[in-house]
């Protein structure tokens, strides 16, 4: 009985006391789809109540963007946002006995340069990989709209879809799970493990290839990165929710194979010859221009000097137990030190 005992602790529980990181990982989607189900019961039965506003859990058939189709998009993509939000704050305190501030929207003293300075990072990149396509001939662009109501209304819209749409995503797959990841495998196993799902979590999108894949894989590595050279969502945010704002509002291209929203942009964007370039009706992350956007960006945040992790989230992401040497916030001479000190002190009392 004591070695079966032995065999499923070994199975379940790490070294910290803790469940294993993948049981972590397991235990967090799981969450995640019960918090989603019982938001979308609550949304279906205040439907119910309310016959009038059925379209709140109907998905509309039409890509034409009327009232009722922008505010079923905004409410499933709250609901999806709170269902993130709540599953994270459960496991952190529950499975690592930390704060949900900690998994990384917390308002520590840096938080507003990382979020501005990604989100301009994130745009200036897609605009840069766009201007490369344009060079190559492979985007053609046209006014949609010069109508300023129209225009502010769909910069309202776009940039509140997209950052909500961003803070889910980075939730779910630079959030908890890969923290938790990172905690117990190391920097470079989570980053791999997370970018590979990150992009097979959009192939059934419409139009989607091997091509687009591949440069999806390549944005959750340079997702990861901003977390891990900041420790926090802000910078992830920022870059995510831009680079799909400029991409739709600005030029208004397919998102990932999406065209939706595209019918608020400022300019109507064509992608053109070459198909390798502009990425066809998938959009410009199934082309070449975004694979180098994205390794110029990923080196930039890398290499650049730009972002640090603040002391306080580096404070915050500790556990409710002892870290791994490999992630610890105290160097463990200095706290072998402190202990030393701490002991002389006690025989010389």
């Amino acid at each position: 009985m004591r070695d079966l005992h032995d065999v499923a602790k070994y199975i379940f529980i790490n070294e910290e006391g803790e469940f294993r990181s993948g049981w972590r990982v397991l235990a967090f989607f799981l969450c995640f789809i019960v918090c989603a189900a019982l938001l979308f019961s609550l949304t279906r039965a205040f439907a119910t109540l309310f016959p009038s506003l059925s379209f709140l859990v109907i998905e509309p058939s039409s890509e034409y963007i009327s009232r009722d189709v922008l505010i079923y998009l905004v409410v499933s993509n709250a609901r999806n946002f709170a269902a993130a939000a709540l599953s994270s704050a459960i496991c952190a305190r529950i499975l690592e006995r930390r704060s949900f501030g900690s998994v990384g929207f917390r308002l520590h003293r840096g938080w507003p340069r990382d979020f501005l300075l990604g989100s301009l990072m994130g745009a200036s990149s897609l605009a840069i990989v766009v201007g490369s396509g344009v060079g190559l001939g492979a985007f053609r662009f046209d006014v949609q709209t010069r109508n300023w109501k129209s225009l502010l209304a769909g910069l309202l819209v776009t940039s509140s879809f997209f950052i909500i749409a961003g803070a889910t995503e980075e939730l779910l797959f630079r959030g908890f799970p890969f923290q938790a990841l990172v905690h117990n495998l190391g920097d470079a196993r989570a980053i791999t493990i997370t970018a590979i799902l990150f992009g097979l979590a959009h192939i059934s999108n419409p139009s989607a290839s091997i091509f687009s894949t591949i440069n999806t894989v390549l944005a959750g590595a340079w997702l990861g990165l901003a977390y891990l050279r900041t420790r926090n969502l802000w910078l992830a945010t920022g870059l995510h929710w831009s680079w799909n704002f400029a991409m739709v509002f600005v030029f208004g291209l397919p998102v990932s194979g999406f065209t939706t929203l595209g019918q608020m942009a400022w300019l109507r964007g064509t992608p053109g010859a070459p198909m390798w370039v502009s990425g066809g009706s998938y959009g410009p992350e199934a082309g070449l221009a975004a694979t180098a956007g994205l390794i110029l960006s990923t080196l930039a945040i890398y290499k650049g000097g730009l972002f640090s992790a603040s002391e306080e989230m580096l404070v915050a992401t500790r556990h409710g137990k002892q870290e791994p040497a490999f992630i610890r916030v105290t160097p463990a001479d200095d706290e072998s030190s402190a202990s030393a000190t701490g002991s002389q002190g006690s025989e010389r009392e």
